[in-house]
């Protein structure tokens, strides 16, 4: 039994990574003939799950094999009962800590710590709460956490270095995110110039985290490719103007998710995955890298990116390129050397089976009954 925590409901067309996530995890572990049992939702499902859970447990032996996997959210869980009923400000964590004292292992998935490395200036409500709401709740979160978890799952380890709270009892396991098997995509049948390489970015584009103004005026003046940038309309309406879109004819900024992608992937050769440099970005494994692994596209990723970068040299899944310099060098490379790319895609396409969201469920579920004792 995989007892599935999530403090906010299960999104099944998920426009944006942090929703995707969840979901694609509880898919994977009943993919893997699991039995699920959620406890997510809105705070009052999420009260009457866990009580039905409680009394299933309470009245029967299925304890043994158990475990409790959860995703969390930006937000604290305490912090989305505050403003609907404080009283119950704690409930979630006691549902974890009630867990773990029937001697069921317990892991959550922390997802970033935004609030530890972003500050806002500006003296508004929105302010107030990323400045000090959200890091007052998100330190009591991970303090609870270093009581009663007995694995914190991070995106990649690193990002323990930057937590305020050490975790010297609880195991701490990278689980980055994963991807679907899909057949291998070919070129698509839209008319190219000779010589020009169709490239594809699909993410957030606010700076200065999401900053890829560098790599779209490289990649426009490059002379040897084109590149579909897919992200949030909101996005596109705050920042058309900063990119200068309508001055770049080889930028097309689009709006999609979910399955509107698969045909912009089938016809790009590249994937981009090029982002703004922070402290953030060097334990980041962004949902984007495995994505492009599922479609079996080779990706151009920025050195800012320390883990996803060591990934793709390590696996041969693309390129590591420093600045937008390097870039516009690798595309003209590329651009008179298709084969090159050729080789890059039959390696990705074996790595696929390595970074499915099955595998990370199963990876999840090892690393989770080991930590009891457990092991099967």
């Amino acid at each position: 039994m995989v007892i599935f925590h999530h403090p906010r409901p299960l999104d099944p067309d998920p426009a944006v990574a942090s929703s995707l996530r969840p979901m694609r995890m509880c898919e994977a572990f009943r993919e893997l003939g699991e039995e699920v049992v959620e406890v997510a939702g809105d705070g009052d499902d999420r009260i009457r799950m866990a009580s039905h859970l409680e009394q299933r447990l309470a009245s029967c032996c299925e304890v043994d094999g158990a475990v409790l996997y959860g995703e969390s959210v930006i937000v604290p869980p305490a912090l989305t009962w505050l403003r609907k009923n404080p009283l119950r400000l704690n409930s979630d964590y006691k549902f974890l800590k009630r867990i773990h004292d029937r001697g069921i292992p317990t892991g959550v998935f922390y997802r970033d710590i935004h609030w530890i490395l972003a500050r806002e200036k500006a003296f508004k409500l929105r302010a107030l709460v990323r400045n000090f709401l959200t890091p007052f709740f998100a330190r009591q979160e991970l303090q609870f956490y270093r009581r009663f978890l007995d694995v914190l799952f991070l995106p990649h380890e690193n990002m323990a270095e930057y937590l305020p709270v050490d975790f010297p009892g609880a195991l701490i396991s990278s689980l980055p995110p994963g991807g679907e098997i899909r057949e291998p995509v070919g070129r698509g049948g839209r008319e190219r110039g000779p010589g020009v390489l169709r490239m594809i970015y699909v993410g957030n584009i606010a700076p200065p985290i999401y900053d890829l103004r560098p790599y779209i005026s490289g990649i426009d003046a490059s002379g040897c490719a084109e590149l579909t940038l897919v992200t949030r309309p909101r996005a596109l309406r705050n920042y058309a103007d900063l990119y200068g879109f309508a001055n770049k004819p080889r930028i097309k900024p689009m709006e999609g998710h979910g399955k509107l992608l698969d045909p912009l992937y089938a016809e790009a050769d590249i994937a981009l995955t090029a982002l703004g440099e922070c402290d953030y970005l060097s334990f980041a494994m962004p949902v984007k890298v495995f994505e492009a692994v599922s479609f079996g596209i080779p990706q151009i990723v920025s050195g800012g990116l320390t883990v996803a970068a060591e990934l793709i040299e390590k696996e041969n899944l693309g390129w590591v390129v420093k600045d937008a310099e390097e870039l516009v060098l690798l595309l003209q490379r590329l651009a008179s050397h298709p084969e090159e790319i050729a080789a890059k895609r039959e390696s990705v396409v074996r790595a696929q089976e390595r970074h499915t969201w099955q595998a990370r469920a199963r990876s999840a579920l090892t690393t989770l009954r080991r930590s009891a004792g457990r092991e099967g």
